[in-house]
C-alpha cells in the first residue's frame, strides 16, 4: 500500500509541475507544496509506522497548493487520491491492531477475563458490583452487556466465575458462549450419594420390622439401635449429597427442626393423651411418620440433584438474568411437583406395608397428608439452605414449630378446671388433620414462594450453590 501511495503522490507532483506553466500566475505557488509533498512521499515510503508524518506533510502541502492557481487540476485530484490512500491504510492498520473480539454471542466472557482477579476473590455479587463501579462501569455500560444495571451484571459474573485454572482456560476457548464449567454439571458431591440417600429408608424399614417382631428388652434395644442408626445415616445423606449446605445450620434452626421431627413422631399421641379419656403416657411413636420421612430422603436428594444439574445447564445457556429466571422457575415448580408425587407414593407404600406388619397406628389419608406436608416443608427449607438462603427456613420452621407447641399447650391446658373450651380448636384442627398438616402446608407454601424468588437468581447457583 505504501508503494501505491508514493506513486500517487509522485503523480500529483508531476501533474502540478505540468500545470505550473499554465495561466494565472500560479508558477510561484507550488514550490513549497511540491517540496512538502515530496517529503510526505519519502516518509510514506519508509514503512507502515510512518504514515502519520507523511499525512501531516501532505496536509501542509495541500494547504500551500490551495493558495496557488487552480490550473493543475490533475495534480490536485491525484494529490487527493494520494492523501486518501494513506488514511485508509492507517484505518486498516488500526483495525488490524485491535485484539480479536471474544465471544460476540456472550459479551460477559471478555468482562470476566478483564476482571478475573476481582471475580476470583469476590465472596458476594455486591463486591463485584463495587469493583466494576470503581473501574468506571456504569449502568449504560452494563446495558451493552445485556443487563439492566451494574448489580445485575455483577450477579451473573459472580455466578459464572470458574473455580480453577482449567475452567478459566475452557472459558477462554472459543465456543457457544457457555460458562467455564461443563454444561449440565452441578456442584460436585460424593460419588456414592445415591447409596447414602437410600440408607435412611432402609434402616428405618428394618427397625420398624424389628419392633413389630420383638418384645420386651429386645424391642427396646432394637428401637434405640435403629434410632441411632437412622440419625447417623440421615446425617451422612444430607452432608455428602446434593442437599448439603455451604455452612452449618444455626443452633436455633437445628432446634426447631428437631422439634418438628419430634412432633411428627409423638405429637399426635400427646394430643390424644391430653383429650378426655385419652391414651396412656408415654405415647408410642408414629411408625408412619418415621418410615415416611426416612424414605422421603431418597427422592428428596434425587430431585435436588436434578434441579441443580438442570439449573446450571440453563445458567450456561442463558444470555441474561431475566432469561435465566424465566427458565429456572418453571423447572423448580416441576421438580417440586415431582418430589410431592414421589413422597405421596412413598407414604402410600409405607401405610400399606405397616398394615401388613400390623404396626400401623391411625392410618389413612389424613395422617399421610400431615407427614407429606412436613416432608415438603423440610425439603424446601433444606434446598434453600443448600443454595445459601437460611433466614427464611429458620423463620418458617420457628413459626410452624410454635404452632405445634401451642396446640399441645392448649390441649393440656384444657384439662384444668373451667378450661375445657380450649380443647375445641385442638380437636378440630390438630386431631382432625393429624400431625399439623395445616401449619406445615402453609409453611411449605411460603417456602415455595421464597424458593421461586431466590433460586431464580443466578448467584444462588454459583460456587457450589453457596450464594
Amino acid at each position: 500500500m505504501t508503494g501505491r501511495d508514493a506513486a500517487a503522490l509522485r503523480g500529483g507532483a508531476t501533474g502540478w509541475s505540468g500545470g505550473a506553466e499554465g495561466p494565472g500566475g500560479g508558477a510561484f505557488a507550488p514550490g513549497r507544496g511540491v517540496e512538502a509533498l515530496s517529503r510526505g512521499a519519502e516518509a510514506l515510503s519508509r514503512g507502515v509506522d510512518a504514515p502519520g508524518r507523511g499525512v501531516e506533510a501532505l496536509s501542509r502541502g495541500a494547504e500551500a497548493l490551495s493558495r496557488g492557481v487552480d490550473a493543475p487540476g490533475r495534480g490536485v485530484e491525484a494529490l487527493s487520491r494520494g492523501a486518501e490512500a494513506p488514511s485508509r491504510g492507517v484505518d486498516a492498520s488500526s483495525r488490524g491492531a485491535r485484539p480479536p473480539r471474544r465471544g460476540t454471542g456472550d459479551p460477559v466472557k471478555a468482562l470476566l477475563h478483564r476482571h478475573r482477579e476481582l471475580c476470583e476473590r469476590a465472596v458476594d455479587p455486591l463486591e463485584i458490583a463495587a469493583g466494576l463501579e470503581a473501574h468506571g462501569v456504569t449502568d449504560r455500560t452494563a446495558a451493552r452487556f445485556r443487563h439492566r444495571d451494574v448489580f445485575a451484571l455483577a450477579e451473573e459474573m459472580y455466578a459464572r466465575v470458574p473455580r480453577d485454572s482449567d475452567e478459566w482456560h475452557a472459558l477462554d476457548a472459543p465456543g457457544d458462549g457457555s460458562t467455564g464449567r461443563p454444561a449440565g454439571t452441578a456442584p460436585e458431591v460424593h460419588a456414592a450419594w445415591p447409596v447414602f440417600a437410600l440408607l435412611p429408608g432402609a434402616v428405618c424399614a428394618l427397625t420398624v420390622a424389628g419392633l413389630a417382631l420383638t418384645t420386651g428388652g429386645v424391642r427396646l434395644a432394637v428401637g434405640l439401635g435403629g434410632a441411632l442408626a437412622l440419625a447417623a445415616t440421615a446425617r451422612v445423606a444430607l452432608r455428602h449429597g446434593p442437599l448439603r449446605t455451604p455452612r452449618p445450620a444455626a443452633s436455633a434452626t437445628r432446634a426447631w427442626t428437631g422439634w418438628l421431627l419430634a412432633y411428627a413422631l409423638f405429637g399426635e399421641g400427646l394430643l390424644r393423651a391430653a383429650a378426655p379419656g385419652g391414651t396412656a403416657l408415654p405415647p408410642a411413636p408414629s411408625a408412619l411418620a418415621a418410615l415416611g420421612l426416612a424414605a422421603a430422603v431418597a427422592p428428596g436428594t434425587a430431585c435436588a440433584r436434578l434441579f441443580a444439574v438442570r439449573a446450571r445447564r440453563r445458567l450456561g445457556r442463558s444470555r441474561g438474568l431475566a432469561d435465566f429466571a424465566a427458565s429456572v422457575r418453571p423447572l423448580l415448580l416441576g421438580v417440586f411437583a415431582l418430589y410431592a408425587i414421589a413422597v405421596g407414593l412413598v407414604l402410600a407404600g409405607a401405610d400399606a406395608a405397616l398394615g401388613l406388619l400390623g404396626a400401623a397406628g391411625p392410618g389413612g389419608v389424613t395422617p399421610c397428608l400431615g407427614v407429606g406436608a412436613l416432608a415438603a416443608l423440610l425439603w424446601l427449607g433444606r434446598l434453600l439452605a443448600a443454595h445459601g438462603s437460611t433466614r427464611a427456613p429458620a423463620l418458617v420452621y420457628a413459626a410452624v414449630g410454635a404452632t405445634g407447641a401451642a396446640a399441645l399447650a392448649l390441649a393440656w391446658a384444657a384439662r384444668l378446671p373451667g378450661c375445657g373450651l380450649l380443647a375445641t380448636p385442638v380437636e378440630t384442627a390438630a386431631l382432625a388433620w393429624g400431625a399439623p398438616a395445616a401449619a406445615c402446608g402453609a409453611g411449605a407454601a411460603l417456602l415455595l414462594a421464597r424458593a421461586v424468588r431466590v433460586l431464580g437468581r443466578a448467584s444462588a447457583h454459583a460456587c457450589g450453590g453457596a450464594a
